[in-house]
């Protein structure tokens, strides 16, 4: 079983736990994972979500530490699928990763439009995080009336207000309320995950190891955590 992950290859690169916790989640349960990127090759990552640098802010992500301690895994993400040469017949589900470079080549496009079609056409997994979700804006036909949760407006306008007006070209909330998608958030850096039918949406990267666990659970059709009551 192989998934597809879709990456930005924007400048303002993607967050690394949006990358690493849903690998994670799925990689030690024996799913493949392919990595792509509009351009293909190499993909950047936000430093702030490097938990080596100076100035992280994930400096406790274990699984990030993992990740990039693993000169293979590092280098497939130097060496991503350009989007235009994927089969996306060879994939199960599909995952798009956030970052704030995904609000900047992920929509509007119409090659992620075209890939993503197809996984929803097929009534296949579709899942993405954070700013991730600014991607099923390109197929509002696909989302309208659906229940959807990812990076909210009162968290974009926070980083406005730290990185200045205008710091990418499309929020989430407003492209994905447009297209008629039924939109919910927890608080700014608040935990959130929304399934709805085949499609699985995180609000951020606090989200991301609960969405990486929804998504391996859509992708196996199995939730294996059961709840009972000791009377």
């Amino acid at each position: 079983m192989k998934v597809l992950f879709l990456i930005t290859s924007a400048s303002e690169a993607t967050w690394l736990a949006e990358v690493t916790h849903p690998y994670w989640h799925l990689a030690e349960r024996g799913i493949d994972v392919d990595f792509a990127s509009p351009l293909g090759g190499k993909i950047v990552w936000n430093p702030w979500s490097d938990p080596f640098t100076a100035d992280s802010q994930e400096r406790d992500d274990l699984v990030s530490k993992g990740f990039l301690s693993d000169k293979a895994l590092t280098r497939r993400l130097e060496t991503t699928l350009p989007f235009r040469s994927i089969k996306v017949t060879d994939y199960e589900a599909v995952h798009v990763a956030g970052g704030l470079g995904a609000a900047v080549d992920l929509y509007p496009n119409s090659d992620i439009a075209e890939i993503l079609d197809y996984f929803f056409e097929a009534r296949k997994v579709v899942g993405a995080i954070c700013h991730g979700v600014i991607a099923l804006g390109n197929n509002s036909d696909r989302v309208h009336g659906r229940h959807v949760t990812g990076y909210s407006l009162s968290e974009d306008l926070q980083i406005e207000a730290l990185l200045g007006k205008g710091f990418i070209p499309n929020y989430p909330q407003p492209i994905l309320e447009a297209a008629g998608a039924l939109f919910t958030s927890a608080e700014p850096q608040g935990v959130r995950v929304v399934i709805d039918g085949n499609l699985i949406t995180g609000q951020n990267q606090q989200s991301a190891s609960e969405y990486g666990i929804a998504l391996h659970n859509a992708i196996v059709g199995q939730h294996p955590v059961v709840s009972s009551q000791v009377r």
